[in-house]
C-alpha cells in the first residue's frame, strides 16, 4: 500500500477526526498505484491505522474503514462497467493497471497532492499549465461522450492555445450565433486571460439565431479549487461580452470526490452543473475506452515520474 497521508489522518481514539475523503483518495491509490500489492483488505487498511497511531482500537479503526469501503463500492457502482479496481466482500482487486485507466489515476494523482504534502511539494517544478490543459481535454471529451449531439470546445488560454481575449469573445458568440458587445479594451484585457472560462459547450440549431442550450465551464485541477468556484461568472459574461438572447449556465468540473454533504453545498456555491470526479468518470459507462489514444499517452507520460515518486510503505 501506499504510505500513510501525511494530511488529514488525525487522531481518532472515541471520535473520527479523519478526512473521510483523504482515507477514500488513499485506499483508491493504494490499489491503484502500489504495483507491488493486487489486493489488499479492510482489515490490512485498519492494521496501518492502528500501527501508525491514528487509532488505538481495532474495533473503532474497522468501523471507519467499513464506511469508506461503502462509499467506494457506492462510487464504483456508478462507473460500471469500466472499473479499474473492485471493492467487495471487504477486499480491493486492482482489475486493470494504472496505464490502462488513464482517466481515473490522473484524478486519483491530482487528488492525492491533497494527501501527500512532503510528496506535492517535491513535484511542485511541475508545469502547472500542463496539469490543467489536461484536465481540460479530459472534462472535455467526458463531456462529449455523455452528452450526444453536444460541441465541446476548450476556450482556456494555454501556452498550447494561446489566444487573444477579444478574439476569444468573438469566436465564442460566433459558435452561439450571438452577438458582441461593443466594449473598450479596457473591458476586454481581463487580468484574467478568458473570464474564467475553460470549456464551451453547447448543443447547436442549424438556424444558428442564438438561444442554444449552453454550459460556461471552468476546470479546476488543483488543491486551491474552491477559490474557483464561481468562475465564470455568468452575470460579467452577459454585462460585458456578450449580447446572449437567453442566459447561458454555468458548469463547474474538478477531478476530486465528494461525499453527498459537500456535494451539496458546494453545489448551491457553484450556482450551475458540478462535475466532480465520478461524475467525470461516468463517462464509462456511454462508451467502456472513451478516453482517446491521445490523450491516454498525455496522461501517462506525465503521470509516471509522479507516481514512481508517491511515498510507499
Amino acid at each position: 500500500m501506499l504510505a500513510l497521508p501525511d494530511a488529514g489522518m488525525y487522531r481518532s481514539i472515541r471520535k473520527n477526526n479523519i478526512r473521510f475523503d483523504f482515507l477514500c483518495d488513499w485506499i483508491e491509490g493504494s490499489i491503484l498505484f502500489d504495483e507491488n500489492v493486487d489486493e489488499f483488505s479492510a482489515i490490512d487498511v485498519a492494521d496501518v491505522l492502528i500501527e501508525e497511531n491514528v487509532c488505538e482500537k481495532q474495533d473503532f479503526a474497522m468501523e471507519i474503514v467499513n464506511n469508506a469501503w461503502f462509499e467506494l463500492e457506492r462510487r464504483l457502482n456508478w462507473i460500471t462497467p469500466r472499473m479499474p479496481f473492485s471493492i467487495s466482500n471487504s477486499r480491493a482487486n486492482r482489475i486493470h493497471s494504472w496505464q490502462e485507466a488513464p482517466a481515473h489515476s490522473f484524478c486519483i494523482l491530482l487528488s492525492l497532492t491533497q494527501c501527500y504534502k512532503e510528496w506535492a511539494d517535491s513535484i511542485s517544478n511541475s508545469d502547472y499549465t500542463e496539469q490543467g490543459e489536461l484536465f481540460e481535454l479530459l472534462a472535455q471529451e467526458s463531456f462529449k461522450n455523455q452528452f450526444s449531439g453536444w460541441q465541446v470546445e476548450r476556450t482556456g488560454w494555454s501556452l498550447s492555445q494561446p489566444m487573444n481575449f477579444r478574439k476569444i469573445i468573438n469566436w465564442v458568440a460566433n459558435c452561439l450565433g450571438e452577438t458582441t458587445k461593443d466594449n473598450p479594451d479596457e473591458l476586454i484585457n481581463s487580468k484574467n486571460k478568458n473570464a474564467g472560462l475553460d470549456l464551451l459547450c453547447y448543443l447547436p440549431f442549424p438556424d444558428n439565431r442564438g438561444g442554444f442550450p449552453v454550459y460556461l465551464m471552468q476546470c479546476a485541477s488543483g488543491k486551491h479549487w474552491k477559490t474557483k468556484i464561481n468562475q465564470p461568472s455568468i452575470k460579467k459574461w452577459q454585462r460585458r461580452f456578450i449580447d446572449f438572447v437567453d442566459y447561458p449556465q454555468k458548469a463547474f468540473a474538478i477531478p476530486f470526490a465528494l461525499s453527498d454533504e459537500d456535494f451539496n453545498s458546494y453545489y448551491d456555491e457553484a450556482e450551475g452543473l458540478l462535475l466532480d470526479r465520478y461524475r467525470l468518470l461516468a463517462a464509462a459507462r456511454y462508451r467502456q475506452d472513451w478516453v482517446s489514444s491521445s490523450l491516454k499517452d498525455q496522461i501517462i507520460k506525465w503521470a509516471t515520474p509522479k507516481v514512481n515518486q508517491l511515498p510507499r510503505n
